[in-house]
Parts: C-alpha cells; structure tokens; sequence
C-alpha cells in the first residue's frame, strides 16, 4: 500500500527527494501488482481449460459434445404466455451429443443424442410435472457417403420447410401440422417418438424420410404409424442463393379408437421458398392440411408464413405474416403479424424485442398483441 495517499501527491508541492522516495514506493507497488496480475492470468487459463476440457472429448475416435441454452424472457400482452399481465418466465435447454468410430465399417459412426427442455422456475400449478422433458434422444449411424438413420425422438423431414420462417427469438408462428396430436400425442412442433428416420446430404440436395410406429413404453393407442418425407435443394450465383423445400406427411389412427371429433387420418403437404442476398433474406412457405373423420366430411386447411429479415452489423430485424385458415370459414383458425429486432450482444448471446398482433384465433376475430423482451445465451 502507498504511505501516502494519491491525492495528496497531487495536491502538495514535494520537494526532488520526496519526489524521488514516492516515486519508489509507487514502482515497487506496481510490480507487485504486475505480478499478481500475471498470477491472477495464469489462474484464469487454467481454469478455461478445465471448463473446455469438460465440454468437449475427442479421444480414440469417441467424441462427447455438450451444449445447451438458458434464456429468461419478459411478456405483457394477451396474446403472449403472460397474458393480460406482466410476466417474466426463465427456460433452458441441456444436451449431450456422442459419436464412436466404426473399426468394422469404414466411413461409419455410431451416433446418440439426448436433448432435455429444463424447467427452471417452479410452478405452484404443475408440481407434479418433471422439471426436465426430452426435446430429442435417438441413437443410429452415420456414414459419409450414405448419411445417416437413426431411431428415436427426431427432428422430423417437415422441418426441412419450417425452418424457413422458424427465425425468431421469443416467438413462434405454428401453423403446421395441424391436427396431429389427436392421432400421435407426443408430436410437438418438429419432433415425435417411435421414429425411424433417414437423413441424406448430397450435392446441395437434402432427403430426409421418417417413419413413426410409436413408441411402446406410452400409453399412446391411436396411433396406427405416420410416415414423412422432404426434398431441400440449394443454388447459389455469387451472393444470391434460392432454397426451394417440400414435404408431406401421413397420420393414420388405429381402427377402432375414439379420436376428438372423430379424427382417422391426418395428411398435410407443404412447401416453401427461401431467398437470400447478403444482408437480406426473404421466405415464403405454403402449406394443405386434410383431416379424414369418422362418418363426418373432411377437415381441409391451407395456410402460408412468411419472412422478410435484414442484418446490419449487430442487428439484425424480421418481420412476417402467417394465417391458417379452414376451408368455408369466413374467419381463420390463426392468423397474425409480428416483429422483432435481435442484438447480438456476444457469439450465440442475443438481447431480442418482439412486437405481435393477433387478428384471429380459433375462427373467431381477434384484436390481441404481444410485447416481448428476452435475453438468450446458447452454448
């Protein structure tokens, strides 16, 4: 510590020996400062290294990623999950992805994911549901040439097209897949048990096909099986690339089991269209929803979303349209508008705004918005 303080050297006029023995103190101080600056370093780098070490292994040929996201979010507006209050809600996400080498198939690994949605805040009216459910878990093989087929709780070929739009931070637009959780109910937005799926990249093209039998440990009895498949393409001239996507699916009840409204049969076909130069991207996706029912005429929707985004260094903003829409009703089952800036505040870390405007729901007009606020990490 000096002998003397700072603003007292400042402030009174010394003499060239008093100058001359502070001016030693104060090298002296600096040094050991110096010094356990460099210490404090060489701790920081250790302690880096084991983290990394913790998160990353890849070692005769086993490899083990772990990743994640934590992102808190805060809501006022009827159309969001806060309602006509002011609320906040914290989430996450855990998982772990492994590989291991083949030695009896060359170019071949086995592969495994196990993917987790964490509940972080307790809620008084759910006590009894599990803090952690299961987003993705499947194991299967991978191979360079051929891709790979794996076996679980996928990602599923329709999102090959969703994806198009699926850009937000704090909101998502769903529109797809209407209907299906009345034939298979534990499909969420991209995702199912019981899957056996096939995904291929070659060439710029994508091929993905799934076939879902169910899974046996679920007291799940309407589904009979579900089948689907997508087709991506790339093109790219210079700086512009067009991406065009299809995809189709098939719903099919076991015969015999009640469904709400009678519901038998889902099949849904979509399509969309991405464009992208440089800074701006624009999509496009397009969807037919037919819902067979037992001794009823057919359920047919048609839908469309849409994406029009441009990033300026930090920020970049998005805005789109989306409605679903049965067929002989003169008001849509969703329809609405919203907006968002993201700032990216670090890599993979992003402070978002998101404005949406509800016109419709469930057939029945609508005037509701949402405001969102959220901070997001992902690692």
């Amino acid at each position: 510590m000096f002998p003397i303080s700072l603003p007292f050297l400042f402030h009174k006029q010394l003499s060239r020996c008093e100058l001359s023995f502070y001016g030693q103190e104060i090298n002296a101080v600096l040094r050991d400062d110096m010094k356990l600056k460099n210490y404090s370093l060489i701790l920081l780098m250790g302690m880096s290294s084991s983290a990394f070490a913790l998160n990353v292994y890849n070692k005769d040929g086993n490899t083990l990623d772990i990743y994640g996201r934590v992102e808190g979010k805060i809501a006022s507006g009827q159309n969001s999950f806060a309602g006509s209050e002011s609320r906040s809600d914290l989430g996450g996400r855990v998982g772990i992805y492994l590989t291991r080498d083949l030695d009896l198939l060359p170019d071949t690994k086995i592969v495994g994911r196990l993917e987790w949605q964490v509940r972080t805040e307790k809620n008084d009216n759910n006590t009894g549901e599990s803090d952690m459910e299961a987003r993705y878990s499947y194991v299967g093989l991978s191979n360079k040439t051929w891709g790979e087929l794996i076996t679980g709780r996928t990602k599923n070929p329709l999102y090959q097209v969703m994806k198009m739009t699926d850009k937000y931070k704090n909101f998502t637009p769903n529109i797809y897949s209407y209907g299906i959780t009345t034939i298979d109910d534990s499909y969420q937005f991209n995702r199912q048990d019981g899957t056996v799926q096939w995904n291929a990249k070659f060439a710029g093209n994508e091929i993905q096909l799934a076939w879902v039998s169910g899974n046996g440990n679920s007291d799940n009895e309407a589904l009979d099986y579900g089948a689907m498949a997508s087709y991506r393409k790339y093109f790219k001239f210079g700086d512009f690339r067009i991406t065009p996507a299809i995809a189709a699916s098939r719903y099919k009840r076991q015969d015999g089991v009640v469904t709400t409204d009678g519901r038998n049969q889902n099949d849904q076909i979509m399509g969309g269209l991405q464009l992208n130069y440089k800074a701006y991207e624009v999509a496009v996706t397009a969807l037919r929803t037919s819902i067979s029912r037992d001794n009823k005429s057919d359920n047919n929707y048609k839908g469309m979303d849409s994406l029009i985004s441009y990033n300026f260094g930090t920020v970049k903003v998005l805005t789109g349209y989306s409605f679903l829409n049965e067929d002989g009703k003169d008001i849509a089952e969703k329809e609405d508008w919203r907006a968002e800036a993201q700032l990216t505040l670090a890599e993979d870390t992003w402070l978002s705004f998101t404005y949406d405007k509800e016109f419709a729901s469930k057939n029945k007009k609508t005037n509701d918005d949402a405001l969102i606020v959220g901070l997001r990490y992902d690692f």
